[in-house]
């Protein structure tokens, strides 16, 4: 099973690398294949998202002007929803919010194919 999971995880990882929301992918996969329950899969998504984000950063560091005013505020605010969101989970049941994760995939997906360049 470890060969399994190293080899979705360097897809997704690669798909992260590409621009591909990818992060929705591995929460399907831990809780659709490994049968992760959603809280574990999420924090384990977010562990994941951190590894890849901080190699993503380097080369965004290298190649790209970084606006950190902006950086700063939605660290802020990415901050103050994770608080939230981990006190939240206490009252919120895994299956409502499997269905609440899987809704906002929904709408996220419809808001990527139907935005425009």
């Amino acid at each position: 099973m470890y060969i399994l999971d190293i080899a979705a995880a360097f897809i997704i990882a690669v798909l992260t690398g590409m621009g591909i929301g990818s992060g929705g992918l591995f929460v399907i996969y831990l809780t659709m294949i490994r049968a992760s329950n959603q809280v574990e899969a999420q924090g384990l998504n977010l562990a994941f998202f951190l590894i890849a984000s901080a190699a993503s950063l380097i080369i965004h560091f290298t190649r790209r002007k970084l606006r950190f005013d902006l950086i700063l505020v939605m660290s802020f605010f990415g901050v103050i929803g994770a608080i939230a969101g981990s006190f939240a989970v206490n009252f919120i049941s895994a299956d409502i919010l499997r269905k609440i994760f899987g809704g906002f995939l929904i709408i996220s997906g419809t808001l990527s194919l139907l935005k425009k360049e």
